[in-house]
């Protein structure tokens, strides 16, 4: 298991590279940037991310878990390595593995109840910005539909009987039964972080990274567009880009999030080339600073389990030359005490019965008498 999480790494950091972050448009945006745009930018990435650790650990803590606020904010800062991949979010409970007594499938209460808040969060936003700025109502079935999965998933996870009624729906599809969990306490750990108290602090949690994420996009489109936007409309974009993206099946959200934001912003009187150059721009920070600092922080306090990933394969190789090295000094050893010579294998004979009966009638017969055809 460990292995495969160097390997989810090294993926991901390639997934990175290759496929998610143009660095030609990285580079042509940074260079029109100015100098205290870019500072505003890393201060509020870090922010973010430190804000983001702490509402991993209150989860983790909320679900009852013997985790330390430190351990469960390392987790979640190594695990934001594997963000540029679809499935990447898992990484920090699995993390959360390595310390104490902690079960990933435990630590998965986390996943599931920061996605809940963050449903709430960014559909209540959305809902408001749509009235405010006074858009199309049909706008709002998206943040209905956020909020109405997120009221199923919370009686999911108070309710034993719903979990294990969708459990056993889930289950008659072949393509949905292997993502089912196994194990009866994980509905325990859910339903610890199903309670009003929890939902309500991972909302303000949400809304307070959102804000965050709606600086990091307002610092960019004003200082790559001529327009620019207002506050209002930096909030309006981001919440129901993202509230899209809850609700409509995407690895990762990210083809829902930059087609929503491009449209959203061509709306805003920015052109489609301007537009798709600002979402290109966002999403390229956003994963290379996941990705960079992510394996940083991995490296800075968990490179105890990368070096007994890669020390437990040097020592699979040693192992396996000194089996080979004990096996032929033991076949030396018995081939010696039989008389053989060391470095000769018996040979099967090959050929029919009759032939190795004469074989062994021509080896027991006594050379000095002469054979029925000498006579």
């Amino acid at each position: 298991m460990r292995r495969t999480i160097l390997i989810l790494i090294a993926t991901a950091v390639l997934a990175a590279a290759i496929f998610y972050v143009d660095f030609s448009t990285l580079w042509s945006a940074l260079a029109g940037l100015t100098t205290t745009t870019i500072i505003l930018l890393a201060v509020l990435l870090f922010g973010s991310a430190l804000l983001k650790s702490v509402r991993w650990a209150y989860y983790l803590r909320a679900a009852k878990l013997d985790i330390s606020w430190r351990d469960g904010m390392t987790t979640y800062l190594a695990g934001m390595a594997a963000g540029a991949i679809p499935g990447g979010s898992w990484l920090p409970a699995r993390l959360a593995q390595e310390h104490g007594n902690v079960r990933m499938r435990q630590a998965a209460s986390g996943i599931f109840v920061g996605f809940v808040a963050d449903m709430i969060a960014l559909a209540v936003l959305a809902a408001t910005t749509i009235f405010l700025m006074h858009e199309p109502r049909p706008r709002l079935l998206i943040p209905g539909a956020a909020l109405g999965l997120a009221t199923l998933l919370i009686a999911m996870g108070r309710s034993e009987r719903l979990w294990y009624f969708i459990d056993r729906l889930l289950a008659r599809s072949r393509f949905t039964r292997s993502l089912l969990p196994k194990e009866a306490d994980i509905h325990e750990k859910v339903s610890a972080v199903m309670q009003a108290p929890v939902i309500a602090r991972g909302v303000g949690f949400s809304l307070a990274t959102t804000t965050l994420a709606i600086a990091i996009l307002y610092l960019l489109v004003n200082g790559l567009t001529f327009t620019g936007v207002t506050v209002l409309q930096a909030f309006y974009i981001h919440s129901f880009s993202e509230s899209a993206a809850t609700v409509i099946p995407s690895p990762g959200g990210i083809g829902v999030i930059d087609s929503s934001m491009a449209g959203l912003l061509n709306s805003l009187s920015i052109g489609w080339v301007r537009a798709t150059f600002v979402v290109l721009t966002i999403r390229s920070i956003d994963l290379l600073f996941k990705t960079v600092f992510g394996s940083l922080m991995l490296l800075i306090f968990y490179h105890r389990l990368l070096r007994e990933v890669l020390q437990f394969r040097r020592r699979a190789r040693r192992v396996g030359r000194g089996a080979w090295r004990a096996w032929r000094f033991s076949w030396r050893f018995a081939t010696r005490r039989n008389g053989a010579p060391p470095d000769t294998l018996p040979r099967p004979v090959i050929g029919s019965s009759e032939q190795s009966s004469q074989q062994q009638a021509s080896a027991t017969s006594d050379p000095a008498l002469p054979t029925p055809t000498q006579a």
